[in-house]
């Protein structure tokens, strides 16, 4: 059943007719909605079925635009108009409407006003008693929508989702939402582009002979074997579309013709039909979900638009999963070489074979990649732009000159009658036709500087070197003349070659200098701290080793660009993850700073005893340089001492990002989320020296991203070089401890012991002998006896010692005690006692039964043992000593070094 006829003049209606067809038809149904092109089948008598379905109707829809009213052509003096003919089908199709009296809305297409009364044929001058609507090219979705909203309310039951979709508000006021911010984007794209400054150079294309696409009997398209962009427009806008893969040379315009499709499909987007998004590959990996990456760039688009969707996903998800995102994917060639199968792969395998797609790349890159790989879209026919023809050419060039310049004569007429002419074979790439344009807009330029080269070669070389030159000029109003500007591009272009990327962020700012910096600041710090602990030559060691360890930490993490984690569907500005970054360089700074000086305190006041006045005093400031030092080597740190570097050298200004967005802002870069890249690749290539060099390297990172990720990325660099200090200070007071050797003792006087040395018999086979032990003094002490012996050091240097060595034991006289006295220099210890336990004797720690009350310094002080007998057993009681001696303190240089004195070992 008809309820919606669309009433319309074919030379006027233009754009307006077919949209609001299929816009309508998405809303109601095509059954519904009468449309003569779409619904009179071939051979049906026409004016049989336009009656049946002006009898059918409930709305008729009268779409006026400028040209309404226009004359008749067929009038012999051209002052009838196609309204007063009696057989005007559009006048005969008002007036049936009026005499049925049903609901009619006058649809005033581009601001077209309703015509008065008296300039209307009486039978149908109470059209203009009837409401209008206005329908605007740049408002055309939100329109028509709400002329949809209107007609739903005159025709109660007629609302009904399109074929195979369900209605769905939310989603319906998403796409429509997405329309909008995909449309302001390509326009700002367009104007930053100068792309329709008057008019696009006009890009044409054919189906492409390199086997890259499948049978044509597989497709069952609607493709023409050649055409423009408007072909492609209605290509995509029909019923029989599908994939489409659009191949070309270097400079060939095809990021031109996917942003200008994008533009040209939404002015005529029906609401409910797919919304085309552009999005530049290279700012994908293929370890992202195809699927996820296009979410994450429609929500971006969609601000504002977070919710969850009642199927739980968000409205940004539930777009891409009904498939109402049509994607159209620029820059597959961006990519990393190796990347470019597994990128193909993906799209074949994410996107569905009913939706729409279409696919820029280079052409031999995709044609390598099916040779080489067998990878293709397997659903997908293949176009391949040609050249722009001479007088396409010729029309460009003075379109954009003012009237009376003649400046571009002597080029045009080489265009016309030299096609093989270098200028001729040059201006047949669409860059080469706009950098010719942009170098040569000013009119005390002069254009016959083109005709002096005899090489092909050197005169794309001359229009890419004059390019940047023409961009900023001084009309630009740039801070930056002609000179600079591209010194500093140069910069900008070497490192994203060094790279191997398309892509340029602000962490890639890096130089060696950073790393001898960081390297620097860490060894210095790490060289001064133990200088004062361990002395000059123990701090060299330990300031390089830590430079050293530090630079390459700090190399190896920069040379994968790994500090930064921004993951490939990330979508924020280049702005965005600057002070996140730098947010994350402080708190780094401050934990390394506080996890440094806690553990240089802990250790000081632990192991070596210092008083916390002294401990802290070490800690905050080995802390606080740590701190400073990891911050230096953050990304953001990075970033700031690089760009120090580099505006000393003059190769780049104070605050690059200001220059990059004027870049932007001029259409030499372009933002894909958060980089920049060269708007083209034969500038980039022009200004670096080469094409970039084959890398897996990204800005991006190579996984998905987590958050737990994102976190610990930037704190490995801090972690590994606390861990180096304070690894540093555990080794070190692990091997000044390991060197507490025993101070040995030499009898000087008094009662001498008898000294033995046992050994274990060596049971091994052919070993032989015996493995000596420890050596043990023995006094005897019969009943009542006592005595006393007078011990020196062995060495001849200065000791500090901590506890007594070795251990002590009785026997011989079951229950009988013995009284210990010791004295170490002038310092006597507390007296013990020994009982022989007979069976048990005793044997112990010398340590433990005689503490030192704290270190003792000796220089060559003696050491006393008395020993007197407590009871009157008759035996003899013996008293041995095991390994007799003293412990130093290997610490003591140290805390010398501090004025620490060293407590006793256990005290």
């Amino acid at each position: 059943m008809i309820d919606i006829f669309v009433n319309y003049r074919t030379l006027d209606a233009g754009y307006g007719s077919a949209a609001c067809h299929e816009m309508l038809s998405t809303r109601f149904g095509k059954d519904r909605v009468f449309f003569d092109c779409e619904n009179i089948l071939p051979g049906e008598r026409y004016p049989d079925a336009i009656r049946r379905a002006l009898e059918e109707t409930r709305v008729l829809l009268v779409l006026i635009g400028p040209r309404w009213l226009a004359p008749d052509p067929s009038a012999p003096d051209g002052g009838r108009r196609l309204v007063d003919r009696e057989d005007d089908w559009v006048r005969r199709e008002i007036r049936r409407a009026l005499a049925r009296d049903i609901a009619i809305i006058p649809v005033l297409l581009d601001g077209a006003e309703l015509p008065p009364p008296d300039v209307l044929p009486k039978d149908i001058r109470d059209l203009t008693n009837h409401q209008s609507a206005e329908v605007r090219r740049r408002f055309l979705a939100e329109d028509v929508r709400r002329l949809a909203e209107r007609i739903a309310g005159l025709i109660p039951g007629a609302d009904a989702p399109g074929p195979g979709r369900r209605a769905d508000p939310v989603l319906d006021d998403a796409a429509v939402a997405l329309r909008e911010a995909v449309l302001k984007r390509l326009d700002e794209e367009i104007t930053r582009r100068s792309l329709k400054r008057p008019e696009p150079i006009p890009l044409r294309w054919v189906r492409t002979k390199r086997p890259v696409r499948s049978r044509s009997e597989v497709l069952h398209n609607e493709l023409p074997p050649a055409g423009d962009l408007r072909d492609l427009a209605a290509y995509f806008g029909g019923p029989r579309r599908g994939h489409l893969v659009v191949l070309g040379l270097p400079g060939a315009g095809k990021s031109a013709l996917a942003l200008l499709l994008a533009r040209s499909l939404l002015d005529v987007w029906p609401a409910g039909e797919h919304v085309p998004v552009l999005l530049p590959l290279s700012a994908w990996r293929p370890t992202v979900d195809l699927r996820d990456w296009m979410v994450r760039n429609v929500q971006e688009l969609l601000t504002g638009q977070t919710e969850e969707h009642r199927s739980g996903k968000t409205v940004a998800a539930q777009l891409v999963a009904e498939g109402r995102v049509m994607p159209v994917l620029d820059g597959l060639d961006e990519l990393p070489v190796p990347l470019h199968a597994d990128a193909v792969q993906q799209i074949e395998a994410k996107t569905e074979a009913a939706a729409p797609l279409l696919l820029a790349c280079r052409a031999e890159e995709y044609e390598t990649i099916v040779r080489t790989t067998g990878e293709r879209l397997t659903r997908a026919d293949a176009v391949e732009l040609t050249e722009v023809r001479p007088g396409e050419a010729i029309a460009y060039l003075l379109w954009s000159s003012v009237d009376g310049d003649e400046r571009w004569t002597g080029v045009v007429d080489v265009l016309r009658t030299d096609p093989q002419s270098p200028l001729a074979r040059s201006f047949t790439s669409p860059l080469m036709l706009h950098l010719a344009r942009t170098a040569y807009r000013a009119a005390v330029t002069d254009p016959g500087k083109l005709l002096t080269y005899t090489e092909q070669d050197e005169l794309e070389t001359h229009l890419l070197e004059s390019y940047l030159p023409a961009v900023y000029d001084k009309r630009s109003r740039s801070r930056y003349g002609p000179e600079r500007a591209k010194r500093y591009l140069e910069v900008v272009a070497r490192r994203m070659r060094r790279d191997g990327t398309f892509d340029f962020a602000w962490w890639q700012l890096d130089s060696v200098v950073t790393g001898l910096v960081v390297g620097l600041a860490f060894g210095g710090v790490c060289g001064w701290f133990f200088t004062a602990l361990f002395g000059a030559t123990a701090g060299a060691l330990a300031g390089l080793l830590t430079g050293t360890v530090s630079y390459g930490v700090h190399v190896r993490f920069r040379a994968k660009l790994r500090q930064v984690y921004v993951t490939q569907d990330a979508h924020h500005g280049p702005r965005a993850t600057f002070p996140r970054y730098r947010l994350i360089g402080v708190l780094l700074g401050l934990v390394v700073a506080c996890a440094t000086g806690a553990g240089v305190s802990t250790w000081m006041s632990g192991t070596l005893g210092a008083e916390p006045r002294t401990a802290w005093h070490y800690a905050v400031r080995v802390g606080g340089a740590y701190g400073v030092a990891t911050l230096l080597g953050s990304a953001w740190g990075s970033y700031q001492v690089t760009r120090t570097w580099l505006w000393l050298t003059r190769r780049l200004p104070w605050r690059p990002m200001r220059f990059l967005e004027e870049a932007h802002a001029l259409g030499v870069l372009r933002q894909t989320g958060a980089v920049h890249q060269f708007r083209h690749n034969r500038l980039q290539e022009q200004l670096s020296g080469g094409a970039p060099r084959p890398s897996r390297r990204s800005v991006y990172g190579t996984r998905r991203a987590t958050r737990p990720r994102k976190l610990l990325l930037p704190v490995v660099p801090g972690v590994a070089q606390v861990a180096l200090v304070l690894g540093g200070l555990i080794g070190m007071g692990v091997f000044y401890a390991g060197t507490s050797n025993a101070v040995l003792l030499s009898y000087r006087s008094g009662d001498r012991p008898a000294h033995d040395t046992p050994c274990v018999p060596d049971l091994n086979p052919g070993g032989g002998g015996c493995a000596p032990q420890d050596p043990v003094w023995t006094w005897t002490l019969p009943r009542g006896a006592a005595r006393s012996t007078v011990l020196v050091p062995r060495t001849p240097e200065e000791a500090s010692v901590i506890a007594w060595d070795g251990a002590v034991s009785v026997s011989g006289c079951a229950a009988s005690s013995v009284e210990v006295r010791l004295t170490v220099g002038d310092r006597p210890q507390e007296p013990f006692t020994l009982t022989d336990g007979g069976f048990w004797p005793f044997k112990g720690s010398l340590e433990d039964r005689s503490p030192l009350s704290g270190a003792v310094l000796l220089k060559g002080e003696p050491v006393s043992v008395t020993l007197r007998r407590l009871d009157d057993k008759p035996c003899d009681l013996e008293f041995g000593w095991t390994r007799p001696g003293l412990v130093a303190d290997g610490l003591h240089p140290v805390r010398q070094r501090l004025g620490i004195t060293a407590a006793a070992r256990g005290s």
